[in-house]
């Protein structure tokens, strides 16, 4: 954003949060150009993240990984010298595991914090935090996958709107501003950081979670989770999400734990998460920067800032409400053995597992299952919905070939698949 010097001073990052900086000299010579552009929020501006933080030369974002750390660098930077308000920036160091099959090796990523006070004596120490995870999913079979909307399009719009607020200068609230690693890993970054907070989570306010925000389709629809975990939350939005031209869906539970959001909720945050839907390069190398909706990002990031401006500023406290009952009955997804190669439609709220897309190659695929079928019956078990579904797989071994029941055009079809 702002023009940006180049340091030739190295930092090197400590386990300490408040050390920040860059990793080594050839990094700092490596480092992109940054534009110069005004505080105001442009497609030019999330063209100019997503196209370095998408690009080959990062290798992919995976944690552990050099694409990780220079990603990192870049962030870090933005956050340092984009807009003039005063703001406080920092790192925390984390290890995680280097691959879900690999739990006992691990590798440091990182989350990258950045803070810009409150202006109100009374209300600058409460909180509103607006986060997205910048990490993506392994790189394999020497493909890159450079995680253009999964997830350099989040990142992009919490940097943006980072600068937006920088600049403006006008909330009474505390605004935190976060880019979490590890988040493919399991919400990894999200969860070390609600366990090891800069700030008091008893007074944060909301957070918003910016996951995949960067293919919004031809009709403008959008995907919001979370409206149910506040009193009165869903009327409060209303004159929000009704003053855009965004078709803007509120899920309810759907999707509700799949992000990071939800750690948050479970300190008892009221939360929020926007999202463009699954589509089919989702975790694969096709992910990349051309395929960006960016119009659409801009419309989005409007309704965000707006929302992000009523609640860090409004005098009366959201009022948390627990979305499903005794919060430590919400269930957790099993770890599956195999997988049925299906971006599931989280909006889907009937019964069974809807297929949003079959990925091609893949175990359903050469099953013959089809975009839109509803998988209602895997071997003897019913499938009530996606946490069972992930039940079953995770009993399933791998090679075996178990009868799937599937829904198509209101009508049932068995098939036989080899996981």
């Amino acid at each position: 954003m702002k023009k940006l010097s180049l340091i030739l001073t190295v930092f090197i990052v400590g386990c300490s949060t408040n050390q920040i900086g860059l990793t080594s000299v050839k990094d700092i010579f490596d480092a992109p150009k940054i534009n110069s552009t005004s505080s105001e929020i442009t497609v030019e501006d999330f063209k100019s993240h997503i196209s370095y933080l998408a690009s080959d030369s990062l290798g992919g974002r995976a944690a552990g990984t050099r694409g990780d750390k220079k990603a990192k660098d870049y962030i870090v930077r933005h956050f340092k010298y984009a807009g003039n308000a005063e703001r406080n920036v920092e790192v925390q160091e984390h290890y995680v595991p280097k691959s879900r099959l690999n739990p006992k090796k691990t590798v440091k990523t990182f989350n990258i914090i950045a803070t810009l006070p409150g202006n109100d004596e009374k209300l600058k120490d409460e909180y509103v935090v607006i986060g997205g995870h910048y990490d993506t999913t392994a790189n394999k079979m020497g493909l890159i996958n450079n995680g253009a909307d999964d997830n350099a399009s989040g990142t992009s719009m919490v940097m943006e709107l980072f600068e937006k607020f920088a600049s403006s200068n006008n909330h009474k609230r505390t605004l935190v501003f976060m880019a979490f690693g590890g988040e493919e890993l399991g919400l990894l970054g999200s969860r070390y950081y609600v366990n090891n907070p800069t700030i008091n989570l008893e007074n944060v306010q909301l957070m918003v979670n910016l996951d995949m925000v960067g293919r919004m389709d031809e009709e403008n629809n959008v995907e919001l989770g979370g409206s149910p975990s506040a009193k009165d939350f869903s009327s409060k939005l209303n004159p929000f999400l009704a003053s855009s031209p965004l078709n803007i869906k509120e899920l309810g539970k759907g999707i509700f734990s799949r992000s990071d959001h939800y750690n948050f909720y479970r300190k008892n945050i009221p939360v929020l998460f926007f999202f463009t839907g699954i589509h089919k390069d989702y975790h694969t190398p096709t992910d990349d920067e051309f395929k960006i909706n960016y119009n659409g990002m801009m419309e989005i990031s409007k309704v965000v800032e707006n929302i992000i401006d009523e609640f860090a500023n409004v005098d009366e406290r959201l009022i948390f409400e627990n979305m499903d009952g005794d919060q430590q009955e919400m269930q957790t997804p099993a770890r599956m053995k195999v997988t049925l190669g299906v971006m599931p439609d989280y909006s889907y709220s009937g019964k069974g597992l809807r297929i949003e897309a079959v990925i091609e190659n893949r175990t359903a695929a050469k099953a013959g299952m089809k975009d839109g079928d509803v998988v209602f019956q895997i071997g003897e078990t019913k499938v009530k919905d996606i946490y069972k579904y992930m039940e079953i797989l995770s009993k399933i071994e791998p090679g075996s070939t178990v009868p799937v029941i599937i829904l198509r055009d209101n009508e049932e079809e068995t098939l036989d698949v080899t996981f």
